[in-house]
């Protein structure tokens, strides 16, 4: 796509409030560490991994996925994979990116995370210290694990709130794991001053969405576009307000939950008035961006300019930063549309 509103696009100030840590890791890095690390992969070279990334269904990609957090060993890997991914976001105009681990995936292989998020906070670090941009990791507990170790997982997401933990989600298995028993899960987690998140109205229906509002009482919704089964439950949440989506639309086409773009329910969002926001989600594996999810509701869901700073500027406003440094970034980001629309002739 080239044009003004594209040029607009590339060079706004983002956020990215939707990545998975273990999604953004690129076939070379993830040879390198498997090299390294002396783990077996179904490919040994560049062109055989690639090919791997190149998944036809939905078990597919959660293979590549579990390949991709097995070979993350060593907090110097973490680090590793922490910097590349906000490296590439910085380039990206990303100015602050929330992004998730799945703590069962380490958990199970008995890790220290003292050692992975030190990792992690390094990583982001480094890149803070060379772009500016700042990271914060959250963690995305896989709901078909047990609530024992829900429970241990949201203690060691407190105890990782010396290296930046903001917030704890579920994720995993929806359509078999509803969000109801995880009700003293997420009370722990806003006890001890984290943020709550859900994957949620993403393979199960509107009643996953309203239990994660209502049980859970998230402040934000992973994907969420099957709200819109629920014409009063939408009215509610436009109305309300204060609950942010964040959508994912390739996400939604390359797991098959959505049959195609032209099937993507993202503008009837917008439209119904459910505060948005547009993520890449496992950027690598899906082969997308933040940048090119933009671009994507500019091309095929008909995102007007106003649309698209409307939709940035909600991704700064529901971020988990502190309250003073988000309104910062509100102006900036304010600011820098103005700017670049008087330079684009917008």
């Amino acid at each position: 796509m080239h044009s003004p509103l594209a040029e607009f696009i590339r060079r706004m100030p983002k956020c990215e409030l939707h990545v998975h840590l273990e999604g953004s890791i690129t076939p070379k890095t993830l040879l390198e560490l498997a090299t390294k690390n002396a783990i077996s992969l179904p490919a040994n070279d560049l062109a055989g991994v690639e090919r791997m990334f190149q998944y036809e269904h939905f078990l597919g990609f959660l293979d590549v996925y579990r390949t991709c957090a097995r070979c993350l060993i060593h907090g110097e890997d973490f680090e590793r994979v922490a910097y590349e991914l906000a490296i590439d976001l910085a380039q990206q105009q990303v100015r602050y990116a929330e992004v998730m681990l799945s703590p069962a995936q380490h958990m199970q292989r008995n890790m220290d995370f003292d050692e992975i998020l030190g990792g992690v906070a390094a990583g982001f670090a480094r890149a803070e210290r060379e772009t500016g941009i700042i990271c914060r990791p959250a963690f995305d507990f896989g709901r078909q694990f047990s609530l024992d170790q829900a429970l241990r997982a949201v203690e060691l997401a407190q105890a990782g709130m010396k290296y930046g933990v903001v917030a704890f989600s579920i994720g995993g298995d929806e359509a078999n794991y509803p969000p109801e028993p995880f009700v003293e899960v997420f009370a722990l987690a806003k006890a001890v001053g984290l943020h709550v998140m859900a994957h949620a109205g993403e393979v199960a229906g509107a009643n996953s969405v309203r239990g994660a509002v209502e049980m859970l009482g998230v402040d934000r919704i992973g994907h969420g576009f099957r709200v819109l089964e629920d014409a009063e439950l939408t009215e509610f949440l436009a109305r309300r307000g204060d609950i942010t989506f964040d959508v994912c639309p390739t996400s939604n086409i390359r797991t098959g939950v959505v049959a195609s773009f032209e099937q993507h329910p993202l503008r009837q969002m917008l439209d119904a008035g459910l505060p948005i926001t547009l993520n890449s989600d496992d950027p690598v594996l899906f082969n997308t961006s933040v940048t090119g999810e933009y671009l994507l509701a500019a091309e095929r869901f008909d995102f007007a300019l106003t649309d698209i700073c409307k939709v940035a500027l909600q991704s700064a406003k529901a971020s988990f930063l502190p309250a003073e440094q988000r309104q910062q970034l509100l102006i900036e980001f304010e600011q820098q549309q103005a700017t670049l629309r008087r330079e684009l002739g917008l």
